[in-house]
This record gives C-alpha cells, structure tokens and sequence, in this order.
C-alpha cells in the first residue's frame, strides 16, 4: 500500500510513500479496497483484506499509526476465527478519540456448513472494535446478521449519539436483494433487528457488486443512496430517516437509468448533500453530480461533472470540515479530486 498527503485541500500531493508494513497480498479492487481512517492525536488506522491461499478466501487486516504515517505497527488479522473462509468487505469507522469500528462480510457460518453437507446462501456481517490509543488491541468479534449479500461493500456512519449505523445489501426470501439497515444502540450485545430499507424486489442469483452510501447530518436524519434493477425499482434511489430506519421518506430516482446509472455515493456537509454517480453515454463514462442546499428537501438540476474515455472507478465523497470533495480515479487519464 501507499499514500500521499495533501496540505492544501488536494491541490498538490507530497511524494509518494508505501505504507512501512510487511508486504503481503491486498485486495484492492472495485467494491473491496483498503480503508484509512484518522483520530485526533496524529493517528492513522488501516484496513484491507489479505487474499488466501484458495479462491475466495481472505482475512480481514489491521494497522495503525500513531505518528501520521511514519511508522506503522505490525499488520494483524481482526477476524478471530482461524478459518481458511471469506472475510473482506470491510469498512472502517474511528473516533476523534481512538475507538475503533470495523465491519465485514464474513464466511465462517456457511464455511463450516457447507462442511456439513448443508446448503448455504449469503455471509454474514461481522462487528470488531478496539482502541489501539487505551491499549485495547485484540479486535473483539460480534455477529450482527446472517444472509448479507457476499460481495457489495458495506455503509458505515456515526450518528449523533455516537452510534454506528450499518447499511449493507442483504439477501431477502428467494433470492431478493435489498438494502438493510442497523443501528448499534447503547448496549451492542442487545439483540436489535435490521429495518429494510428498499423494497425494489431484485430476485438476482449472484452478488450485484453495488454497495450503498449512508451519512447522517446534525440533525441525526439518516441519508442514504443505492442501486437496484428489481421489478419495482430499477436504477439509484435517494431516501431519508428521521426515526433511524423505522420509517423512509418516499424514494426519489437518481440519474438515467436509461445511460446504465450506477455506484451512487453521498455525504452530508454543513446543511448541503451530494450525490454523486457514473452513467455511460456510449463511448465514455460520466460523473455525474446533484445537490441539496436544505438536507433533501429540494435538489438542484443534475450536471456533468467529469468524463472518462477509457474505464473508470468508482466515485467516492471524502469531507475535510465542512466541504465535500469528489474523488475518481480514471483510467490512463489520472485521479480527478474536485470540490463540490
């Protein structure tokens, strides 16, 4: 792994730098990729998932930096199981104060049934924490749901009260793929049940590999976009929560379904929202843009922010203060990090 620094809002980067760990093999790609995170006291936390040595197999892995990247601890595997199964998929949550929040889709479950001889269907999502800055260094390990999609990337924000709340697609009945969402209130080892969230009824035997975005504002109002192609709805949708799920504001469609719109991502800025997409025009992918002075109640028209003429990533939102800033990786024609 390696990284760079901007000091000046992204308008220039300091020499590239590898990440001062062991090298091993990392998954890097599309829906899964490594995650970095930072507290208050100079500390940086990474995550990724390390490929096994079978097919589908991987570890969830960890380091941290207690001096900004100049030194790292020796990379260890959060997942406490020991198994040669899937877990990857990880999303990473740190506090201003060092605790640490890490999410995955876990294997073990339908590893050690299909072992068995029992049919299986979906992983499971998985909850570790630690506080590396308290001396709290071996990962606790919590399963919160079973029958989560294998392959779309998990959503992760801190509400008001410092609660994680989790946002995955999650496999419904026959097959029905659709989003879900947890609240982690207060005691984490009380039993709390997931709220659907869209009921687009996708009936897909396989793993889209479209993940949602979740950001909630000061107002704890949940915001949340996703992609689904069900008999319902079909292409992004836009919704809102002010009861943590219990009850949704009425799906508002994003995009042009009919220019293949896909892999929406959002965030909350002061009392402004972004979405941002990628559609395809024939020939070039586009970045797409709408925005919201007033938290979702009104929208501006939808601009075109950026083209790719030859493949692209996905478009991810990152906020220093209170901007946003889009960032996309294009192929053979460099990162595109623009202010919204």
């Amino acid at each position: 792994m390696y990284f760079q620094i901007s000091d000046d809002n992204g308008k220039s980067f300091s020499a590239i730098k590898q990440v001062a760990i062991p090298k091993e093999k990392i998954s890097a790609r599309n829906e899964n990729r490594p995650k970095i995170a930072f507290d208050n006291y100079q500390g940086v936390y990474l995550s990724w998932a390390m490929p096994r040595e079978r097919k589908y197999t991987a570890d969830v892995r960890f380091s941290y930096s207690n001096d900004y990247g100049k030194t790292f601890s020796q990379p260890i595997t959060v997942n406490n199981d020991n198994l040669l199964a899937g877990h990857s998929f990880n999303e990473m949550l740190v506090t201003p104060e060092g605790e640490i929040s890490i999410v995955w889709l876990d294997g073990r479950l339908s590893h050690q049934l299909r072992k068995a001889g029992k049919k299986t269907n979906g992983s499971a999502l998985y909850l570790a924490k630690a506080n590396y800055r308290e001396q709290q260094t071996s990962f606790s390990n919590q399963r919160l749901a079973n029958n989560t999609c294998v392959c779309c990337r998990i959503a992760m924000d801190f509400n008001t009260q410092g609660e994680p709340a989790i946002f995955w697609r999650h496999i419904y009945g026959d097959n029905i793929r659709e989003f879900a969402l947890l609240t982690l209130e207060g005691d984490e080892n009380s039993s709390v049940k997931p709220y659907q969230i869209s009921h687009d009824h996708w009936k897909i035997n396989g793993c889209p590999h479209q993940g949602g975005a979740i950001s909630i504002d000061d107002d704890n109002r949940y915001h949340m976009v996703w992609f689904n192609q069900g008999d319902v709805g079909k292409g992004i949708f836009y919704a809102a929560s002010d009861d943590q799920g219990k009850t949704l504001s009425t799906p508002m469609s994003v995009g042009d379904n009919m220019a293949q719109s896909a892999h929406p991502h959002l965030t909350v800025f002061g009392n402004k929202l972004a979405i941002v997409w990628l559609q395809f025009n024939g020939t070039e992918h586009e970045l797409w843009q709408i925005s919201s002075n007033d938290l979702g109640k009104t929208f501006a028209k939808a601009k075109l922010l950026g083209k790719a003429k030859q493949g692209a990533d996905r478009p991810f939102i990152v906020k220093k203060d209170n901007n946003a800033y889009v960032s996309w990786h294009r192929f053979k024609q460099g990162h595109l990090l623009q202010v919204l």
